[in-house]
């Protein structure tokens, strides 16, 4: 399974699994990645490598 803010796999018997009220289930691999996205409501940002400009 993959942790649900930092999209990492988690090893069988480690991490924490949150399920909601209504039923789905997060999984977070460490109690940093459960807070940023539980308790300060962030979201992962993933960047692409965007081409630089070629400098004239």
């Amino acid at each position: 399974m993959k942790c649900s803010y930092c999209l990492k796999e988690i090893e069988r018997g480690t991490g924490f699994a949150f399920v909601n009220r209504n039923g789905t289930t997060r999984y977070y691999c460490t109690n940093r990645c459960k807070k940023l996205n539980l308790d300060y409501n962030r979201k992962l940002r993933i960047r692409e490598n965007k081409p630089t400009a070629a400098k004239a």
